[in-house]
């Protein structure tokens, strides 16, 4: 069809029902707002005249609005030489949106619901993005024979009050579905209203005859489920209610015969395109100038360390943020404020990653000792996975250390979430022998799930493996296989920005027997022992083998230790402290076990170097140096 007389056959369209003549004519002579209400008090005579004065009244509002309505419609026709001539383009959808008028007359009036409510007026017409299939869902809902009700389930954020605010804008409208259009989108106020009041509210709108009604967040108003109960059942009434996923499975879920009479529907986060087309309508409507690339920055970081919050929430309260800076937004702007909202520096994770990751083996050999086999694994995996070789959607790295203790598996790892991820704290760390029992599951995973939500770009560390329940590491094939976990509220937490460490001391005896024992012959035994299952351990990027440290080992991490103790005196208490060949001698000497690694050199230290340092400080000695013999 031509562009412009498809364009016009859609302004008569609207201009036929923007006064809504077909509603209006049938309804011509039934009372004013079919308000017979304020007549309960009349005596006969007065209601026999009221009854009169409002058909009549009813009458003539109507009458001149369809004329009204017949003069604009007329004139739409008249463009038709302007169209076939000009390509005017005026979409449908559009139309849709803008509201028409006059419907109300062919309504009842709702006096205690308006004290005890607000219309939901949508805002200027607007994309709703993202929600396609939510709204197709909705309209079936309310379109159905009976029990045209519907159950929004969605996180905070996840933007159940812009889909509600759209809904408001499709009821003023003449042109969107029967189940909708000429209605009110009406969000009653059940917190505080008393029984009496809450029943008059719902037989009112049921008697208007062009209520949907809102009750958000349902789970709070468990007592009024059953009350609710005759009313989702009328002809005239669509009611809808929200609830999050958690509340869903908590609360709702007790009461199946109430749930029953809803259709209900999953909001899931909205998509990168989605989210992105939104902050974009959202800086044009709020006068915010930002760049493009700038938008998309917003998005890949939001989706990448704010793992607590849903999109577009999350990148929504991103941009009004960047709003209150006042100039021409970039992308440099993006990142400090991302920064500063997760405390994680941008630039060690952004552009610098691949020269964090060229220069992470060197890193952590100057730091880690004895263990350099173990840092070439961990080094190498993590450049295969990170240059885009590996799968993305399991998480960014996964490794299993097995040795015996004090070999530096902990400490290992500790370096190198410092050195990947460029903070100190980016290990979340769980004792696995704290989850030994079956009973544990959901303890463990909500405290998994909420810790890597509030920091998905982390190293989580599961420390002693085998302790745990065998279900518990049934729970970590998910992990590691999709980069996922599922919650008890359905809600699922990614990890595919994290990376995983789980150590072990199965089978440190093979390893002190034979420090040059093969890894295969290692893996091999754990299977056969029962201690790992072989599904288990092929999840794993690679399963790292931790050597008993020797004597010459022990002095370099004895130099490494007081190093370290010492820079922190000099930051704390400006002492200087002497480190001479001597005293890492005597250190290294009383602290090297070969059974316990380097741990006893922590004590030697203590013993030896702290305790006297300590007796400097109390005997009044403020900053100096101070040699150890």
């Amino acid at each position: 069809m031509h562009p412009g007389l498809q364009s016009w056959k859609n302004l008569v369209t609207y201009a036929y029902n923007a006064f809504s003549i077909p509603l209006l004519l049938k309804t011509l002579f039934l009372p004013w707002k079919m308000d017979t209400g304020r007549g309960n008090d009349f005596t006969i005579f007065e209601k026999i005249v009221f009854f009169f004065l409002s058909r009549i009244i009813g009458f003539v509002a109507r009458i001149i609005l369809i004329i009204i309505g017949s003069v604009f419609t007329l004139l739409a026709i008249l463009t038709f030489p302007i169209f076939l001539l000009v390509p005017i383009k005026i979409n449908l959808d559009y139309l849709e949106r803008l509201p028409s008028f006059g419907a109300s007359l062919s309504y009842g009036e709702t006096y205690t619901l308006n004290k005890h409510s607000r219309d939901v007026v949508g805002l200027a017409p607007q994309t709703v993005y993202g929600k396609d299939k939510a709204l197709r869902m909705i309209e079936r809902g309310l379109l159905k024979d009976s029990n045209h009700n519907v159950l929004l389930v969605g996180d905070t954020g996840i933007g159940k009050s812009t889909l509600i605010s759209y809904l408001g804008r499709l009821g003023q409208s003449g042109l969107s579905f029967s189940g909708i259009h000429h209605h009110r989108v009406v969000e009653l106020f059940t917190e505080g209203l008393s029984l009496p009041d809450f029943d008059k509210c719902l037989n009112e709108a049921a008697a208007a005859g062009n209520i949907i009604l809102i009750i958000e967040n349902i789970h709070r108003y468990e007592d009024i489920y059953e009350r609710l109960l005759p009313y989702l059942a009328m002809p005239h009434l669509g009611i809808i209610i929200t609830t999050d996923f958690s509340n869903y499975d908590q609360v709702l879920k007790n009461h199946p015969e109430f749930l029953s009479k809803f259709t209900k529907i999953d909001l899931a986060e909205t998509s990168d395109e989605d989210t992105i087309s939104i902050l974009k309508e959202n800086a044009r409507i709020n006068n915010i100038s930002i760049a493009d690339d700038a938008i998309l920055e917003i998005v890949r970081l939001t989706d990448r360390l704010i793992g607590n919050q849903p999109q577009p929430a999350k990148s929504i309260l991103v941009l009004e943020e960047l709003k209150t800076l006042g100039k021409v937004i970039t992308i440099d702007d993006v990142r400090q404020v991302v920064s500063d909202k997760t405390n994680i520096p941008i630039g060690a994770i952004g552009a610098d990653e691949k020269k964090v990751l060229l220069e992470l083996e060197a890193s952590m050999r100057g730091k880690i000792v004895g263990q350099d086999e173990a840092v070439k694994d961990v080094t190498e995996a993590l450049v295969r996975l990170r240059t885009g070789i590996a799968d993305h959607s399991k998480p960014a790295g996964s490794f299993l250390f097995l040795g015996p203790t004090g070999v530096g598996k902990t400490y290992t790892a500790k370096i190198l979430a410092e050195s990947y991820f460029g903070r100190k704290n980016a290990m979340i760390r769980f004792d696995m022998s704290e989850f030994s029992l079956a009973t544990s599951i959901e303890s463990f995973t909500e405290r998994l799930t909420s810790a890597i939500e509030e920091a998905p770009l982390s190293l989580v560390f599961f420390d002693e493996l085998e302790k745990s329940n065998v279900l518990i590491r049934n729970l970590l094939l998910q992990v590691l296989d999709e980069g996922r976990l599922t919650r008890s509220s359905g809600r699922e937490a990614s990890f595919k920005d994290a990376l995983i460490i789980a150590t072990s001391n199965a089978g440190s005896a093979d390893i002190i027997a034979n420090p040059n024992i093969e890894k295969k012959a290692l893996v091999d035994s754990l299977i056969k022992n029962s201690i790992f299952a072989p599904e288990f351990l092929n999840r794993f990027n690679a399963v790292v083998l931790f050597k008993p440290l020797d004597a010459g080992q022990a002095r370099e991490i004895t130099k490494l230790l007081l190093a370290e103790f010492a820079e922190r005196l000099y930051e704390d208490k400006k002492i200087t402290l002497e480190i001479t060949d001597a005293l890492i001698d005597k250190v290294a000497s009383a602290g090297f076990d070969s059974e316990f690694g380097a741990r006893p050199i922590k004590r030697a230290i203590e013993d030896l170097v702290e305790n006297k340092v300590a007796d400097y400080i109390m005997a009044g000695n403020t900053g100096g140096t101070i040699k150890i013999i």
